[in-house]
C-alpha cells in the first residue's frame, strides 16, 4: 500500500538551521555533500554471524501484527517474520513466495495457487483456509488496517481448490496485483490468530507466520528478539545471521554515536548529517528510492484557493539550495508527485509526459510579481511538518524564511510525531493547516496507486481537490491492462495535478542503511519495508 511515511523518523542531529544559514551566504553549503554513488549490489556474505543488533529509528513498534505493518517501525520488524502470497525482488518486480503462479482469465478474476509443503514455525502446513483468514481479517474495519484499502472493488475471496484460492473482483482494478507481494496478503496461522485474540501481534502474544525469522522475545521498553527459521521454505537464500536483535534509540545523535561505536551494527534512515561521523567506520550505502518530499495543500478554499498565491510558492522555494544543504546532495528534484523511480512500466511514455513539465527552479522576482497582484497571496499562511524528521524541519524553515523576501508570511506549525499522524485520519487535527510538508513512497512501482489518493471524494484527498479530467484520467488507466496505454492515461492526471498545484513536489530523497565494517550482502532499496530484507544480510 502506498501511504504517508508516517514513521520516516529520519529526524535531528544538529539543530535546525535555514538555508541562507546553512549555506554561507548563498555560495556552496558548509558542510554540503557530494552526491553520493548509489549502490546496486554489494558482495554476498560469507559467514555465519550469531547476533546483529539493529535499531529501528522509529521507535519501539505498538505491535508485530502484519496487518498493522504500515509505518516504519512495524515494517521494519515484521517484513522478516511475516509473507505474503508474491514478493518483491531486486528490481521490484514480483517473486512467487507463498504462492508460486497467478492466472488471470478474465478482467475480474485472479486464481492463485498456493506453494505446497510451506509450514508455519510450529510446523503446522499452510493451507488455503489460513491464507483466505489472513485476507479477510484484515477486511474487518474493527482491526484498523490501512491495507484494507486495496479491496475497494473486492466481490470475493475464496478457497476454490486444493491449494487455491480466488479473488474476484466487482470491476477491473490493475493496481489490486501489486498488493499481493503486500502485508494486505501476508499470511498468518488462523488458529493461532484467533487463540491470541486481542494479544496477537503483542509482546504476550506474538505472531505465527511462515518467514526466515521466527518471533523470539520481546522486552517492552527495550528490544525484540529474532531467532532463524531454520524449516524455512526458500531454501535458495538460508540467512546467515541466527539471532537479529531490534533496538529502538530515536534519538539521531545517540543513533549516530551507536552506529560509530559499534554498540548498533545497522539502521535504516541513517540522519544525513551523521554521515560525516560515519564516514570510513562501516559501510554507509544510499540507492534510489520511490519516496517524494512534497507540499500539500489542505484547504482549497484558504489563502491558497487563489493560483496566483499557490504559483508563487512554488517559485520561493529553492530547489537546489534543500536538495544540498538539508539533504547534503542524498536527493534528486522532481518534475511530479510520483519519482521517476517508481515508473514500473510506460517509461517511454512518462518519460516523455515528466519532460514536459516545468523544471522546479527558484524565481524568487517572478514570486514576488504574484504575490503582488493576489490579495490571498498576502494573508497568512500555516504550514505544518514534523519534527520527527529533522530534514522536513529544515526545509519547512527554509520555505517560510524566504517567503518573507517575496511578502508573502508563511507561520509554521510544527508537529510531533503522534500529532503528525492524526493530520492523515482526523480532520480535526488537520483544521487551520493550509498546507502540509510531508514525505511519502509507493510501497511499489505502479504511479497510479499514488494519484488515486487525489480523485474526488478519496479518503487520502483531503483538500478536497476535485477535477472531472483528472478522475476521469485515474478511472480509465486503473481499468487499462496496456502498460504503455496506461501510462497515458495516468500522465494526462499528473499533468492536471501539476497545472493545478494541488501538490508542490520538492525533491526524491535517497533511501539509505548502514551497517558495520564486518557485514555485507544489504543493498539499499525501498522494498526493505515489505521484503526480509534481514535474509540477504550476513558476515564478510
Amino acid at each position: 500500500m502506498t501511504r504517508p511515511r508516517l514513521a520516516a523518523f529520519t529526524a535531528v542531529l544538529a539543530g535546525a538551521c535555514t538555508l541562507t544559514a546553512c549555506s554561507n551566504g548563498g555560495g556552496p553549503a558548509a558542510g554540503q555533500a557530494a552526491a553520493p554513488t548509489l549502490t546496486t549490489s554489494v558482495p554476498a556474505p560469507t559467514k555465519d554471524v550469531d547476533t546483529v543488533t539493529w535499531n529501528v529509528p522509529a521507535g519501539e513498534p505498538a505491535t508485530t501484527d502484519p496487518a498493522q505493518s504500515a509505518i516504519e517501525s512495524v515494517s521494519t520488524v515484521v517484513a522478516n517474520m511475516c509473507e505474503g502470497l508474491f514478493t518483491l525482488g531486486p528490481d521490484y518486480e514480483p517473486k512467487p513466495a507463498l504462492a508460486t503462479a497467478v492466472d488471470h482469465p478474465d478482467p475480474l478474476t485472479y486464481v492463485i495457487h498456493l506453494r505446497e509443503g510451506v509450514t508455519f514455525w510450529d510446523g503446522k502446513p499452510v493451507t488455503p483456509e489460513d491464507v483466505v483468514y489472513s485476507v479477510k481479517r484484515i477486511l474487518d474495519p474493527a482491526l484498523g488496517s490501512s491495507w484494507i484499502g486495496w479491496a475497494a472493488n473486492l466481490d470475493g475471496i475464496d478457497v476454490t481448490g486444493r491449494g487455491e484460492i480466488t479473488i474476484k473482483l466487482k470491476k477491473p482494478d490493475v493496481v489490486v496485483p501489486n498488493f499481493f507481494a503486500m502485508p494486505a496478503f501476508f499470511v498468518v496461522q488462523k488458529d493461532f490468530a484467533e487463540a491470541a485474540g486481542k494479544d496477537f501481534g503483542t509482546a504476550k502474544g506474538g505472531v505465527m507466520c511462515t518467514g526466515p525469522y521466527k518471533f523470539g522475545a520481546w522486552t517492552q521498553g527495550q528490544d525484540i528478539t529474532l531467532t532463524r527459521n531454520d524449516a524455512w521454505w526458500n531454501t535458495s537464500a538460508r540467512p546467515r545471521v541466527e539471532n537479529l536483535r531490534f533496538t529502538f534509540i530515536t534519538d539521531p545523535s545517540a543513533q549516530a554515536a551507536a552506529l560509530a561505536n559499534g554498540d548498533v551494527d545497522g539502521q535504516f534512515s541513517v540522519p544525513r548529517a551523521a554521515q560525516d561521523q560515519l564516514a570510513g567506520k562501516g559501510h554507509m550505502l544510499y540507492g534510489p528510492s520511490m519516496s517524494t518530499t512534497f507540499l500539500s495543500v489542505l484547504d482549497q478554499k484558504g489563502t491558497l484557493s487563489d493560483p496566483a498565491a499557490r504559483q508563487a510558492l512554488q517559485a520561493l522555494i529553492d530547489y537546489k539550495g534543500i536538495i544540498g544543504s538539508v539533504y547534503r546532495g542524498t536527493a534528486q528534484p522532481l518534475r511530479a508527485l510520483v519519482p521517476p523511480e517508481a515508473w514500473g512500466y510506460g517509461k517511454g511514455v512518462y518519460q516523455e509526459e515528466y519532460d514536459k513539465l516545468p523544471e522546479p527552479v527558484q524565481d524568487l522576482e517572478r514570486a514576488r510579481a504574484l504575490v503582488g497582484q493576489s490579495a490571498k497571496a498576502r494573508e497568512k499562511i500555516v504550514l505544518a511538518y514534523t519534527t520527527a524528521i529533522e530534514e522536513d524541519t529544515r526545509a519547512a524553515t527554509a520555505i517560510a524564511d524566504t517567503a518573507t523576501r517575496t511578502g508573502m508570511t508563511i507561520e509554521l506549525k510544527p508537529l510531533t510525531a503522534e500529532q503528525y499522524g492524526e493530520v492523515f485520519t482526523s480532520p480535526q487535527a488537520r483544521a487551520g493547516i493550509d498546507l502540509l510538508l510531508s514525505t511519502g513512497y509507493l510501497d511499489f512501482p505502479e504511479p497510479l496507486a499514488y494519484y488515486q489518493f487525489f480523485t474526488t471524494g478519496h479518503f487520502y484527498n483531503f483538500g478536497g481537490y476535485g477535477d472531472k479530467d483528472y478522475d476521469g484520467a485515474i478511472a480509465a488507466s486503473t481499468v487499462t491492462d496496456d502498460p504503455a496505454a496506461r501510462a497515458r492515461e495516468v500522465a494526462k492526471a499528473q499533468a492536471v495535478m501539476a497545472k493545478d498545484l494541488v501538490n508542490i513536489p520538492i525533491a526524491t530523497p535517497y533511501v539509505n542503511v548502514y551497517y558495520g565494517p564486518d557485514l555485507t550482502g544489504l543493498v539499499p532499496r525501498q522494498s526493505y519495508l515489505n521484503t526480509p530484507w534481514a535474509a540477504s544480510l550476513g558476515g564478510r
